[in-house]
């Protein structure tokens, strides 16, 4: 089992949990119903008022940043022209693109989100070095068609042959790269462990509150 993982999501959990009985409390008393020994205390009140929301922020971001991929990925350009005769066309939504450094080729570095030809999302950090035409084209927020080494999915290169509007294949962009589908995919996914441990941890942080 996992530990480190399985235990940032039991802290979502449980700081979910926790949550979501305030919001019982406020909803239904108009107040957030605390320990009696905070009450004497204001400096007291406020913590235990918002650490659970800390708690559930900070374990949030720590399995997002978890999930970042480990290295940035230099493609140099015999493999990007390699891939772009030989590897599977999918597109790809620029999160993030360095400003290209000036010159006949442009270094870009690239934070991608992939949708596989499944229909899997995945996000890649990759280094690109390309003609300044093509460098502009990677602003955020655009989707861009990429070939993908099938045998090492996260190494992607731009598909400078062919042209972005035919490369959609009828895909509707906003809805293939939407945070819903993000989420779905990722509860999806989700292990059997951390399941049990995002579950057990909203179940102990009601009965904390509540009880």
């Amino acid at each position: 089992m996992p530990v480190g993982r399985t235990a940032l999501w039991w802290c979502l959990g449980l700081g979910l949990g926790m949550v979501v009985g305030e919001l019982f409390h406020l909803l239904r008393h108009g107040q957030i119903m605390l320990p009696t020994a905070a009450t004497g205390s204001p400096l007291l009140t406020h913590v235990l008022t918002l650490w659970p929301w800390g708690l559930a922020a900070a374990a949030g971001a720590l399995l997002l940043v978890g999930m970042r991929p480990v290295t940035r990925i230099e493609v140099d350009r015999k493999t990007a022209a390699h891939l772009c005769r030989t590897g599977t066309s999918v597109i790809a939504k620029v999160l993030r693109a360095s400003t290209p450094r000036p010159g006949p080729r442009a270094a870009v570095d690239a934070s991608l989100l992939l949708r596989s030809p499944a229909g899997v999302i995945y996000s890649s950090d990759v280094h690109w070095t390309l003609d300044p035409v093509d460098a502009g084209r990677l602003r955020s927020g655009t989707v861009v068609p990429v070939r993908i080494d099938p045998r090492a999915p996260h190494v992607a290169a731009l598909d400078t042959l062919a042209d972005s509007r035919a490369r959609l294949d009828g895909i509707d962009a906003d809805a293939a790269f939407s945070a819903r589908r993000r989420a779905a995919q990722l509860a999806h996914r989700l292990r059997g462990w951390s399941r049990i441990a995002v579950l057990t941890g909203i179940a102990a942080g009601l009965l904390i509150v509540l009880v």
